[in-house]
């Protein structure tokens, strides 16, 4: 697990190497660069030591006759097989490297050997005699690979702060995502907060050569059911398949454990692969929370009796922090102004796993998107039942309205009355927001040049392009479609993998293997979720392995009582980043809505803390943008004026 980074264009190699220098955290065993002033090119690389701990695995690696050089970020599971394949077809290989593996098989199968992996991955490989580069990105998006084509030719990294470096970049905010980021808290699809900075999609690929810019998309996750689903039993035989699969490593392995059903699952197949008394485990420790309108707290509990019962070392991890001056790191860090606390909570956990000497974690992400485990699709299942019966959504809307919003049982209910008094795609896209104010009303919050530059939409494009493919799926399949396509690898998976690799750590999810998401989307609706019981076939498959509290305990959340917090010790960092002033500066707001949203929280007739703190988070994120460092070294090579395809 690594950092990549490079160009195609008229920069120095000094740009290159402070590019390299600014992913160090992702890689401090070791770097290297490759840059080659006559075409342009830089290839670097920061390395963390998984597999092949020896210098002859360092990178950028180039094949014998100099031809290919690869930057590799994430790890290729199958790798052993794959090498004693190409061994028996007589290709020599120096290294026990799973990216000399990769590499040959490229040079070999070119980009086809991608339907050949198992593993999480980033990579560029340059072609010094085509001369083309060509990148890919994992088929479901656990490693984030960043670029930018600009007038000037093409760069890449594996975040988004190191392309900020090139001066020629512009930081333009794009109004699109700034809606995305109050909405949804993360941006949908290609784009990134800066109008010129795009993500490669996961099981996407980019080949990059003199006649431009070609994207292809190699995989997505499959979009309907199967009439012959697999069985619980089933399910439990892949996820040990799966996790001892990721095992590979030469270095050891543990595990994030929440007392969850996922993560409980994951370690319980662990325990399968390897000596339960070797695995390590890690469990935040928070103080629960005493309000009734958050949900929080009671990790530990669980994750306790659960490390009892499989015999695996537990240790918990403070997380409580001050998190006014954890802030502004935090949103750097992330690339993007993600407005979620649980990244401090995966950093900590990471920090104390590195300082255990443990630099690989196994994680259950993924449990919840691919088995129907949130509130949401909750909503969507009542949504489904409640359509057949005439006038049946909107009687259950009114009578969801009653409720007090003070609680979190009374918030849910409201929420979910919302929801049933929509039309079925705006549904869908409401239940995807954190945010209480409706869509019209973020919409109001932006300023009007952002506005009308944003389209007025409420419906952001992948997302009407999710529904285009899943148009007459039941509306669970259809909300699972945007999961796994948008909040997964955009959110979940992104703040993951920034704050664990901000301390050194690889985190590998078995749950989002293509072959358990190929097992999931194959099965029926009514195989995972009901009235009564979200992620169904998992819980059913964990029977007689994880004790019976743990398959009952509901859904919980991971991050802090931001209502309090906002109300309490972070209430004048609030009103100082949603001021009329800051506001109106910046430039990207409306000042006077923002005004009146904020009072009406603190009057408690709103519940606008998750709207609030993505504007304090979009506020703290630019500030960071306008301090970030440009490099202007001098220009060394050729202009490449790229046209995207």
């Amino acid at each position: 697990m690594c950092g990549i980074a490079g160009f195609l264009g008229p920069w120095s190699g000094q740009l290159a190497e402070a590019m390299v220098a600014a992913l160090r955290h992702r890689g401090p065993d070791d770097e290297g660069c490759l840059f080659d002033a006559a075409v342009g090119l830089a290839l670097g690389h920061t390395r963390l030591s998984i597999i092949d701990l020896s210098e002859a695995a360092h990178q950028p690696m180039s094949t014998a006759d100099g031809r290919y050089t690869i930057s590799f970020n994430g790890e290729i599971y199958n790798y052993r097989g794959l090498r004693a394949e190409l061994e028996r077809a007589g290709i020599s290989l120096r290294t026990h490297s799973d990216t000399e593996v990769l590499l040959a098989l490229y040079v070999r199968d070119g980009a086809s050997c991608l339907d050949r992996l198992s593993g999480i991955f980033a990579f560029a490989i340059w072609d010094s005699v085509e001369k083309r580069l060509f990148l890919a990105r994992d088929h479901l998006g656990v490693k984030p690979l960043y670029y930018a084509v600009l007038d000037q030719g093409f760069l890449f990294a594996s975040e988004l702060k190191a392309l900020t470096l090139c001066a020629d970049l512009p930081r333009d905010i794009d109004p699109v995502a700034l809606a995305d980021h109050l909405g949804f808290l993360w941006t949908a699809g290609e784009a990134t907060i800066l109008k010129a900075v795009r993500k490669l999609r996961p099981g996407c690929t980019l080949t990059v050569e003199a006649a431009g810019v070609r994207r292809r998309r190699y995989y997505r996750t499959p979009l309907r059911g199967s009439d012959m689903p697999g069985s619980a039993d089933d399910l439990r035989d892949l996820i040990d398949s799966v996790v001892a699969e990721q095992m590979v490593a030469d270095v050891e392995v543990g595990a994030l454990l929440s007392g969850g059903v996922d993560s409980s699952a994951i370690v319980a197949s662990m325990c399968r692969a390897a000596d339960p008394g070797k695995i390590t485990t890690f469990c935040a420790a928070v103080t629960r929370s005493d309000s009734a309108s958050d949900n929080f707290g009671d990790d530990q509990r669980f994750a306790t009796e659960v490390a009892k019962s499989l015999g695996v070392k537990l240790i918990e991890v403070p997380t409580e922090t001050d998190l006014i001056d954890h802030l502004p790191a935090m949103m750097w860090q992330l690339d993007e102004p993600t407005a979620d606390f649980s990244a401090l909570q995966t950093l900590a956990l990471a920090q104390a796993a590195r300082k255990a000497g443990i630099k690989v974690l196994l994680s259950g992400v993924g449990g919840d998107d691919l088995f129907a485990g949130y509130s949401r699709h909750r909503a969507a299942t009542i949504y489904a039942v409640l359509s057949r019966v005439p006038g049946g959504r909107a009687a259950a809307s009114a009578l969801a309205g009653l409720f007090p919003a003070g609680s979190l049982m009374g918030r849910r209910l409201r929420r979910t009355g919302d929801l049933l008094a929509m039309d079925e795609e705006t549904m869908l896209t409401e239940a995807m927001s954190f945010s209480a104010i409706s869509g019209q009303g973020r919409l109001a919050l932006l300023s009007p040049e952002m506005r009308e530059a944003s389209g007025n939409t409420l419906c952001p494009a992948p997302f009407a392009a999710s529904f285009a493919a899943t148009a007459g799926l039941h509306p669970v399949e259809r909300a699972l479609d945007l999961e796994l396509n948008g909040f997964m690898p955009d959110h979940n998976l992104n703040y993951t993998d920034k704050m664990a690799m901000q301390a050194g750590v690889e985190v590998r999810v078995p749950l989002c293997d293509p072959k358990l998401v190929d097992f999931a989307m194959n099965l029926p609706i009514a195989a995972k979720i009901d009235l009564w019981q979200t992620k169904k076939i998992l819980r059913a498959s964990q029977q007689n392995r994880i004790p019976q509290s743990v398959l009952r305990r509901p859904k919980q959340g991971f991050g802090v009582p931001m209502r309090g917090w906002l109300r309490g010790a972070a209430r004048p960092l609030m009103e100082e980043l949603t001021s009329e002033a800051v506001v109106s500066a910046r430039g990207l707001f409306d000042a006077g809505a923002v005004a009146a949203l904020r009072r009406a929280f603190l009057s408690s007739s709103v519940d606008a803390a998750l709207t609030l703190f993505p504007l304090m988070a979009i506020e703290i994120w630019c500030r960071a943008l306008d301090a970030a460092p440009t490099f202007s070294g001098a220009a060394t090579g050729p202009t490449y004026r790229l046209a995207v395809r």
